[in-house]
């Protein structure tokens, strides 16, 4: 998945006022009659369900939308240039230096780069002794910028934790999605999203999105392993569900590891309601599991035992997650 890419964008020039005048038999000149030029067209982004990549953006950078017509005689407007609508992915983030954008919504359509107003016509013109000039104003420029676009999942519940915790598993325990399961680290090199099977889980009509995001490790924050690329898909998210494997020499240290990037990557994100889920407690010990669990009620941490593989417990982690939204 590629979600993120810098573009440039320049709206539409604004097109040329015309210096004309009326033709009157015997006269060398008439009036001045020159029309206004057209606005330049202006740039938009437009949410769209169709699109769940930036990718087309690696190889188209530079974007300009339609400039403006140049006036006529007989006072006749110059045609305005044609916007340009730019369709992004839903759940873009387009940033530039002054204004940060989030498309959210399927459809939303957001004003990103104004073109250039038409110059005015010598119809509307005088010089400093009252005279018509000879020529109209030069159109406007169109606004120029950079945009850096980021895509940032739209999901209310984003699993997390580190390498071959099982969080790939667990999706495709919670919903039809197919993602790529191994039993070695880093399977997982995109985000995956799913819904929740309302029917097997016996849920009403709410829609629940739920994302996969790709092992962190430590030190993602500053950009180590695959983290740092997709600590930015959680920042919508409403629940954080973080695995644990129980198989690991040192569960809660794997705990404390992820929870120290999340609170270096984002104050917000550390902030985020959170689930803890033990997984693979059908490949550990008792005592094992009994340690991890005295582990985090010293730290007053509720854990729910789960085996993404078997499905043991996962109906009552569902039934957490929906408590937790609420």
């Amino acid at each position: 998945m590629i979600d993120y890419a810098k573009i440039s964008i320049k709206a539409g020039y604004g097109g040329a006022g015309s210096g004309s005048f009326e033709h009157i038999k015997g006269k060398r000149r008439g009036k001045a009659d020159g029309g206004d030029g057209g606005r330049g067209g202006n740039v938009y982004f437009e949410a769209t369900g169709d699109l769940n990549t930036l990718e087309p953006f690696r190889f188209e950078k530079n974007y300009q939308a339609e400039a403006g017509g140049n006036g006529l005689s007989k006072r006749r407007k110059g045609a305005e240039g044609k916007d340009l609508v730019i369709r992004v992915p839903l759940g873009t983030q387009a940033s530039s230096q002054s204004q940060t954008y989030d498309l959210v919504q399927l459809g939303e359509k957001v004003l990103i780069a104004r073109g250039g107003q038409g110059g005015r016509g010598n119809c509307h013109l005088r010089d400093e002794y009252g005279r018509r000039p000879f020529r109209g104003e030069v159109g406007e420029a169109g606004e120029e910028i950079e945009i850096v676009l980021e895509l940032k999942l739209i999901a209310q519940v984003g699993l997390i934790g580190l390498p071959n915790a099982g969080k790939s598993t667990l999706l495709s325990k919670l919903t039809s999605a197919k993602p790529k399961i191994a039993d070695y680290p880093f399977t997982t090199l995109e985000p995956n999203i799913g819904v929740i099977d309302n029917l097997k889980f016996k849920i009403s009509t709410l829609k629940l999105v739920v994302a996969d995001i790709p092992g962190l490790i430590e030190g993602a924050s500053e950009g180590k392993g695959l983290g740092d690329l997709f600590l930015r898909h959680i920042e919508r998210t409403r629940v954080l569900v973080h695995l644990v494997d129980a198989t690991g020499s040192d569960a809660f240290g794997s705990y404390q590891t992820i929870r120290q990037e999340l609170k270096a990557y984002s104050k917000e994100l550390a902030k985020k309601r959170e689930i803890v889920a033990v997984n693979k407690i059908d490949l550990a010990e008792t005592q094992v599991i009994d340690r991890i669990k005295g582990e985090f009620s010293a730290k007053r941490k509720k854990v729910y035992l789960i085996s993404a593989e078997t499905g043991e417990g996962v109906d009552e982690l569902v039934r957490g997650i929906l408590k937790s939204l609420g």
